[in-house]
């Protein structure tokens, strides 16, 4: 029994000693054209070690062995070893269009995404092969180079592209032109790749330019489109409410965020639209209640902390704001909220001292220079009243109420 059928014998009943007497063997008694498809196998099946032990052996007579080491080494890790390995395929070796195409790899997983389209250049000059055209697009498209990618793609059959790697050259186009800001060509773009091929997240895209494009009766058909026949789809149902509430149908979009909210209870975006639909459909508890969970989940909670304030003052629940809302938000409005809801709550001083604090902010509003002025006229600041008064006026000129204050105040 030759070496290579014994080590495969060996390997199946998982002899380990035998199988490494049978390799020992295969490297020593083997023809160079056994070692090479021993390793090219070992590869497949996963044993690197011993296949790297092969190509070593053999790389002189296969130069294409050193493609091999190079992506045996970078799948663990070792990347400069795998540089040094294409760096030994010179420039008039075949397989030099295969070392571009591995460096251009190895340089887009190292975020080197420049480096990456130099090399894809280069093997451009060698080959008009259709996935080195695609794979150069992709890296234009990462890069933000939006009118190359586009180039790129439109040479490349879109049926061709989509059986070797899944992607539609069409929807690539479209999303090249949305970044552009030429939306109405990338709808065009998409509809043609949903005609070829239905696709769930082309279907989505295509919904989500035509609600921003004001047709959100299109837009609906083609987010029930989504949820008839990929309801487990991600993120279309945020979309998907907003036009519904766009017609006004708000009992709809609502139950479509619930939708949503259960397939991912951590999506903030949706909770906040959650309660604003809540809040339009005069469930005021509802509204109150998502806020609360946003709350216990956001990133960001400046937004989700005004929207409470603005609950709880609009109920004239001031206790409720001051103890749920933390004074250390950053938010002028919020600030100015808490400030409202300390004076309803006849802490007077505190509520004083916000105002102050906001005045550098909010001095060119004149709601809050109305509000601040009778503060100030409440608590015995007449002078600084009549010069937050003033510059009240300076704004709203013909306020008569307000010129009249004044003048008590000065008189």
């Amino acid at each position: 029994m030759n070496p290579s059928q014994a080590f495969l014998e060996a390997l199946e009943r998982q002899d380990l000693e035998a199988a490494q007497q049978a390799f020992d063997r295969l490297l020593q008694e083997s023809s160079e054209d056994q070692q090479f498809e021993m390793a090219l196998y070992l590869e497949e099946m996963g044993f690197y070690e011993q296949a790297q032990l092969l190509y070593e052996k053999i790389k002189a007579a296969y130069p294409e062995a050193y493609l091999s080491l190079a992506q045996m080494a970078s799948q663990e890790g070792r990347t400069e070893e795998a540089f040094a390995y294409l760096e030994e395929i010179s420039v008039v070796s075949e397989w030099y269009l295969a070392s571009l195409l591995v460096k251009a790899d190895l340089y887009q997983a190292e975020g080197l995404t420049d480096v990456a389209r130099e090399k894809l250049l280069e093997a451009q000059t060698l080959s008009d092969d259709p996935v080195i055209v695609f794979g150069l697009a992709e890296l234009e498209f990462e890069l933000g180079h939006y009118q190359a990618a586009i180039q790129s793609y439109a040479s490349l059959d879109n049926r061709e592209i989509y059986a070797l790697t899944g992607i539609s050259t069409y929807q690539r186009i479209a999303l090249s032109y949305a970044s552009l800001g030429k939306l109405e060509l990338a709808i065009e773009f998409l509809e043609k790749a949903i005609e070829l091929e239905y696709d769930d997240k082309s279907v989505h895209e295509l919904a989500l330019l035509l609600l921003e494009t004001g047709r959100t009766q299109r837009a609906l058909d083609y987010f029930r489109q989504l949820e008839a026949l990929s309801p487990d789809l991600l993120g279309f149902e945020l979309g998907y409410a907003r036009a519904l509430r766009e017609e006004h149908q708000l009992d709809q979009a609502l139950r479509v965020v619930e939708t949503g909210l259960q397939k991912n209870p951590f999506d903030e975006p949706l909770m906040l639209l959650a309660s604003q639909l809540s809040y339009e459909l005069h469930d005021v508890a509802g509204a109150k209640k998502y806020l609360l969970a946003a709350r216990e989940i956001a990133e960001d909670l400046e937004e989700v902390y005004l929207r409470l304030s603005n609950l709880y003052l609009e109920e004239e629940n001031f206790q409720d704001l001051v103890d749920q809302v933390p004074s250390t938000v950053d938010s002028v409005l919020t600030q100015w909220n808490l400030a409202k809801a300390l004076q309803g709550l006849e802490r007077d001083q505190e509520s004083l001292e916000l105002y102050q604090n906001l005045m550098g902010d909010l001095k060119d509003n004149p709601e809050f220079l109305q509000e601040y002025v009778y503060q100030l006229r409440q608590m015995g600041y007449r002078e600084d009243a009549a010069e937050v008064a003033q510059l009240y006026l300076n704004l709203v000129p013909d306020d008569p109420d307000m010129q009249e204050f004044l003048d008590g105040l000065n008189d």
